[in-house]
């Protein structure tokens, strides 16, 4: 029996010796079950990230008026920040799926029956894994902080615009772009303002005092004009012995400088760098050890979390064959669990990294070898 047995693993081992490294078949049979689900879980994970944004984006709505085409137009570039996070996850999420379900119904079996090593059938989902990595990579130093700059420059558009809505009628307003300003009725949906009120001191010899019946802001490339109709100027000659001068208007505009706001969105932030602009700040900040540090945590940071495709490839697979009863129905939420836990480590990587606690590539790397040692006791308890 003993004999016999121990001739069937030897005629086993034989045949898997005799075939090679990449089947055609296997590809095939594991591209069925893995790339449908792939794409699946990526719009799905997508989804569920920006359901998280969903009071944010109400709040331009409602609060700020914001059209439902500038609100799409978030929802794309918040999506486009998710990528390199649902990827990874989504990707966990497909192999799990397609193990999962091939072993629970014998075809991992069979094909290790047939002549394949557990090797042979992980090595394509491997593959396209490091294939992934690239491409999240490429999404991560290019794509992404393309959109969100594009994000930081909407943001700033549509503050400049809806200005208005910031403001409570029947309330003295100090510090509108240089002015205070009065408005005894708005209307935020049009840029309207009635009954106006504005004192303008940007020019200390000159001060105005302007009356209106109506007024309108109108924003252009880096501008806001305040178009007012029906009103006086009050000229102030500060000069002794100067007299107040009135000048009656149907129509009087004032340009609003909005460029060299402080509170603006035109500087970038680490996340808008690419690659090449990525490099040159962290060459230009070695005299600055905290922004320095800062943006070599966001560099490893994004290569770490591209390279995570290949460790929830692993860790997908031989938790798929490791499971005799299979998870599909709770591969979701499996998913979901591991994706916050490894973000929660993320945060907590970065918050070593930028503490000073670790050099930032070892910190940065650390969910990664965590979750890697994970699909090595898998793999251990799948041998």
């Amino acid at each position: 029996m003993q004999l016999c047995k121990g001739k069937q693993w030897v005629s086993m081992a034989s045949e898997q010796a005799k075939r090679p490294i990449f089947s055609w078949y296997v590809i095939k049979y594991l591209s069925n079950d893995v790339l449908f689900s792939f794409i699946l879980g990526t719009s799905i994970f997508l989804l569920i990230l920006l359901m998280f944004q969903a009071i944010r984006l109400s709040e331009f709505v409602v609060v700020h008026q914001v059209s439902l085409k500038d609100v799409g137009k978030l929802s794309i570039f918040m999506m486009l920040s998710f990528l390199p996070i649902a990827i990874p996850v989504a990707f966990l999420f497909s192999v799990l799926m397609g193990i999962s379900r091939a072993n629970t119904e014998g075809e991992i079996l069979a094909l290790q029956l047939g002549g394949f090593s557990l090797w042979q059938l992980f090595s394509p989902v491997a593959v396209f894994s490091i294939f992934l990595s690239f491409v999240c990579l490429y999404i991560s130093f290019f794509t992404v902080p393309r959109g969100n700059r594009s994000f930081e420059l909407l943001i700033e558009k549509l503050g400049n615009e809806r200005v208005i809505s910031a403001l409570k009628p029947g309330v003295f307003l100090e510090g509108f772009f240089g002015l205070v300003l009065f408005a005894e009725q708005t209307t935020p949906l049009r840029n309207e303002m009635k009954r106006i009120f504005i004192y303008d001191e940007r020019d200390e010899n000159y001060p105005l005092a302007i009356t209106a019946e109506a007024g309108i802001l109108k924003p252009s490339s880096g501008r806001l004009t305040l178009r007012l109709s029906n009103g006086s100027i009050f000229v102030d000659r500060k000069k002794i012995g100067g007299r107040q001068q009135t000048i009656d208007f149907d129509v009087y505009d004032i340009n609003l400088d909005v460029s060299g706001r402080r509170d603006s969105w035109r500087e970038y932030s680490p996340p808008s760098y690419n690659l090449s602009q990525l490099l040159q700040r962290i060459s230009e900040t070695r005299h600055d050890p905290p922004e320095n540090r800062q943006l070599k945590v966001e560099f490893h940071r994004r290569i770490s979390l591209s390279f995570s495709c290949i460790v929830f490839s692993a860790l997908g697979f031989f938790i798929g064959v490791l499971s005799q009863r299979g998870i599909r129905s709770t591969a979701v939420i499996f998913c979901m669990f591991v994706g916050l836990v490894y973000w929660l480590s993320y945060i907590a990587a970065n918050a070593i990294a930028l503490g000073g606690w670790l050099v930032p590539w070892v910190a940065i790397w650390l969910p990664n070898l965590l979750f890697g040692l994970i699909a090595y006791f898998c793999y251990r308890r799948v041998a």
